[in-house]
């Protein structure tokens, strides 16, 4: 049986604010792909215009991805807005990482080879720079770029990204992984009083007395097993080392060296590298600030997995865009959904719960039709007819 795309108005209404980024058909079309990738099995743009009592074809919601008007920097600033409304009074932080999602074809449009660090293989496709806005209570992803050979690198993007957010939202962290500890991004934060913490490759220098430098891994290596701390912190075994001591090209910052208990092999893992620009800050505060990160590498499950991120079919660079643009705006969305009815539970429950929930209040809206001869027109019309033409 054909799927049919239910009317979301609890969840259209979370979407307000991005209006005026659109003409009023273009916002109508863009509501009804949201919805379709919350809410249907099969996230493609044909099926999604199937699946809409609306639509009587695809090409409709094919414009909004690829040629329609679309304010993008204006949509941006309104959701910022919003973001920074929601979270006023909270201890915010910035996550920032990377995706990818595999597409090939000769004629898609900056598909290129990516490296895999999961499973430590090339694959074709695209990648995304991803970001997220963090508070204890509420976590909403920012608007994906994409990355190739022909944009800027991504710690240029990285860069671009904290001088727009601190534009407008009073962080208190940024977080990331160590592929993204440049200099250049650590010293900003900084001076604009805003804590970084992040992990460290071994690679790079450190210094512990004035002009004596030298490399990380070895300083590592050298440490005694038996002077690391033993810490037990949200249910994991850890065994830490702090030093205050200078990074290489940064200001003093405090290392932390930590290596966590694997039951499974029984032994302790190999040693990690984090750090913080906030000297006073004690091992369980980095510990339980860094494991922050972990709400990006969630994201990116859920949207891959309950989104449809990865199954936009579409050649030209900008519709991919769009397309990744209007997922996070649909990750956001339930976000929004689960945060004002204080609910708990993951994306892809979500997804289950308003798909059972919307499609009830359609049927309970055939039902009350009054007049039998149109509630029965109706019912052929979205049930019958056009499942037959599927």
């Amino acid at each position: 049986m054909k799927q049919i795309l239910p009317k979301l108005k609890e969840l259209d209404k979370h979407l307000t604010f991005a209006r005026s980024a659109f003409t009023k058909c273009g916002f109508r079309h863009v509501t009804h792909y949201l919805n379709g990738l919350i809410t249907l099995n099969k996230k493609t743009i044909k099926q999604i215009s199937a699946a809409s009592i609306e639509e009587n074809h695809h090409s409709a919601i094919n414009r909004v991805l690829t040629e329609a008007h679309f304010e993008q920097e204006r949509l941006e600033v309104r959701y910022l807005k919003k973001i920074e409304y929601l979270t006023r009074g909270q201890e915010i932080s910035l996550l920032f990482d990377d995706t990818l999602a595999e597409r090939d074809g000769p004629k898609v449009e900056e598909a290129q080879n990516h490296y895999n660090h999961s499973n430590e293989e090339f694959i074709r496709g695209h990648q995304f720079f991803t970001s997220l806005i963090y508070t204890p209570i509420l976590q909403l992803p920012l608007f994906p770029r994409l990355y190739s050979k022909n944009t800027d690198s991504k710690i240029e993007m990285a860069d671009d990204l904290i001088e727009k957010i601190m534009e407008s939202i009073h962080l208190y962290s940024v977080i990331f992984d160590s592929w993204y500890s440049d200099k250049k991004l650590i010293n900003k934060c900084i001076t604009k009083g805003v804590k970084v913490v992040c992990a460290i490759k071994t690679n790079r220098s450190i210094s512990q007395e004035k002009g004596k430098w030298q490399n990380l891994a070895e300083f590592s290596n050298s440490i005694d097993p038996a002077t690391f701390e033993n810490y037990f912190i949200d249910e994991q075994e850890y065994q830490l080392k702090t030093f205050n001591l200078k990074l290489k090209g940064v200001s003093t910052v405090k290392l932390m060296i930590s290596r966590s208990w694997e039951p499974t092999k029984k032994e302790w893992g190999p040693n990690f590298h984090l750090i913080s620009t906030n000297i006073h800050d004690t091992p369980v505060q980095i510990i339980r600030q860094y494991s922050i990160r972990w709400c990006i590498e969630t994201y990116h499950r859920d949207i891959k997995q309950n989104l449809g991120f990865a199954k936009a079919h579409l050649r030209k660079a900008e519709g991919i865009v769009r397309h990744a643009i209007f997922v996070s705006l649909a990750y956001a969305i339930l976000r929004l959904f689960m945060f004002y009815r204080r609910m708990d539970m993951t994306i892809g429950e979500c997804c289950a719960y308003i798909q059972d929930k919307g499609m009830d209040d359609f049927v309970r809206e055939i039902v009350e039709i009054e007049d039998r001869e149109t509630r029965i027109d109706y019912f052929e019309e979205v049930f019958i007819r056009r499942t037959a033409k599927v």
